[in-house]
């Protein structure tokens, strides 16, 4: 009996303990951030951002400026861009 119980013991904890990497979710693109990358330095735009959602291949596009606060989730399907201070494009990449 105290086998079964020191069993289930070590399952509980093992059930408990979880992996801190973010897990990549599921999506129905694959995104292509060096596809856009001669943008960088561009002034951005809402135009510009749906040429870069198509160029790029990304389900959708997400736009972070100086302060922004963004989820850490990674998505293979968005583009996130990065603007500057002055409003410009200074990073693409996908997550």
């Amino acid at each position: 009996m105290r086998a079964i119980g020191m069993i289930a013991t070590a399952l509980l904890v093992a059930g408990c303990m979880h992996d801190s990497r973010p897990t990549p979710m599921p999506g129905p693109r694959v995104c292509n951030a060096n596809a856009v990358q001669r943008f960088m330095g561009a002034p951005m735009s809402h135009g510009l951002q749906s040429r870069l959602r198509a160029r790029s291949g990304a389900s959708s596009v997400r736009v972070v400026r100086p302060g922004d606060a963004v989820t850490m989730d990674f998505r293979r399907d968005r583009l996130t861009v990065d603007i500057n201070q002055r409003g410009r494009i200074s990073g693409l990449r996908c997550v």
